[in-house]
């Protein structure tokens, strides 16, 4: 995570960092340029790592009982483009990505962007009700253990989070299928287009997303507990009840405080979620990122597997950059004046 502190600037009397204009541009474009540093760095990485793992990929144009000869292949090598030096093999994929082409897929008649076009919305919708999930959950059980620090209410919320924490969510998720295989009572298994059927479609997502997201709001949780007890053990905590301050005040302000870090937290594993929730999206049948990637991989279809990583790890650096250009707005103590 970038770190989110401002110099050259004035902080005012209660311990608020001012920023002036040009300093907060100053601030965004550094923000921005990094960012693209960092999708620079990721896309070359991507492409030099997909380079380094064993095997010719003109061989998934083949069946396994073929033999293809050595003009074969090196007409598979001309289409491809892996005939060229690996440097202009990786401004050619650039480029392209920079227009949206991923190339083409090896062992499918598909483009690779239209592949991804087609299972982003499904591991996205998956990863927003289940960051929605864990903020209902993790958020007012964080803040009421935070608020009753030592007493019982927070030995058994902390209790809970540390279960729900350790338990695997494909473990739950079998568990219900199997209770369900008896019954026969639901549809749990599948997935239908949101466009052709929203309430259909959210019905079958919103079992595996509880599923992720009571792991993810148990984390919510400790997390929000710990930043509320820091917050309120701080010097204006003390210079708040001095002058006469109600406690239900100081809770408020308190709370408030404590959910800015939260922010960081949740789009850290909201991106995350994108591309890691390959085990609910092969139990609940869910054509998402990460059973693309999975089956890319078993495919041996390069383009594919470099498209699929390099679209996860993008999310991860874009959310990272909303995070640091939201955060003097969502942080009370940042202010921002005309120089």
């Amino acid at each position: 995570m970038t770190d989110r502190g401002v110099t050259g600037d004035e902080r005012d009397d209660a311990g608020g960092v001012t920023l002036r204009i040009p300093a907060l541009a100053r601030y965004c474009a550094a923000r921005v340029g990094s960012s693209i540093v960092e999708l620079f760095v990721l896309s070359l990485i991507v492409f030099l790592a997909i380079r380094l793992i064993p095997g010719d990929p003109a061989a998934g144009f083949f069946s396994a009982n073929q033999s293809p000869t050595a003009e074969q292949i090196a007409q598979i090598h001309a289409k491809l483009g892996l005939d060229k030096p690996w440097y202009v093999q990786y401004w050619v994929w650039l480029a392209g990505v920079l227009h949206g082409d991923f190339g083409e897929s090896i062992t499918t008649p598909f483009p690779v962007g239209a592949q991804i076009a087609q299972r982003f919305p499904y591991s996205l919708e998956l990863a927003l009700m289940a960051t929605l999930f864990a903020l209902i959950i993790g958020i007012p059980f964080g803040l009421i253990s935070g608020a009753k620090k030592g007493r019982v209410a927070d030995v058994i919320i902390r209790g809970l989070s540390f279960v729900l924490i350790s338990l695997p969510p494909f473990l739950v998720a079998i568990a219900l299928l199997l209770w369900n295989s008896r019954t026969a009572k639901y549809r749990l298994i599948g997935v239908i287009s949101f466009a052709e059927n929203p309430l259909g479609n959210l019905q079958l997502m919103a079992l595996p997303a509880l599923i992720l997201g009571l792991g993810f709001g148990a984390y919510v949780s400790r997390y929000t507990r710990s930043s509320l007890v820091d917050d309120l053990e701080r010097p204006y905590v003390r210079t708040l009840r001095a002058i006469g301050t109600s406690d239900r005040q100081i809770a408020v302000i308190s709370m408030r405080n404590a959910l800015i870090p939260v922010t960081t937290v949740v789009a850290v594993e909201l991106a995350s979620l994108i591309g890691g929730t390959v085990i609910i999206e092969q139990v609940f049948s869910i054509p998402g990122m990460g059973s693309f990637l999975i089956e890319s991989i078993k495919r041996s279809d390069y383009p594919s597997v470099q498209g699929a990583i390099f679209v996860i790890g993008a999310v991860y650096v874009v959310l990272n950059l909303l995070v640091d250009l939201l955060y003097p707005l969502i942080d009370p103590r940042v202010k921002v004046v005309n120089a």
